[in-house]
């Protein structure tokens, strides 16, 4: 006589899922705070106004605000590129 547990389901085969990598979400996660204190710390010490140049007309705009769109215009094309990689 065995003792089956009846919630599991029963073998029946040899071949097993394998194993997913996990990646560390720690070490990201401090890296994404670093990156973001330092963003922070540059848009507040350069709070002039400074001429953005679009295709048509240029206008004048705070450092922090082109900082800022550019870190996340870069974030959003990055994780792109990333997840474009991985899914081949």
């Amino acid at each position: 006589m065995t003792d089956a547990d009846p919630t599991r389901s029963p073998v029946t085969g040899t071949q097993q899922r394998p194993v997913k990598k996990e990646r560390a979400l720690v070490p990201k996660t401090i890296a994404a705070a670093a990156v973001a204190f330092v963003l922070i710390a540059f848009g507040i010490s350069n709070n002039d106004k400074v001429p953005v140049d679009y295709l048509v007309f240029t206008r004048d705009s705070p450092l922090i605000l082109v900082i800022a769109v550019s870190a996340l215009l870069g974030a959003i094309i990055g994780g792109l590129i990333v997840r474009r990689r991985s899914s081949r």
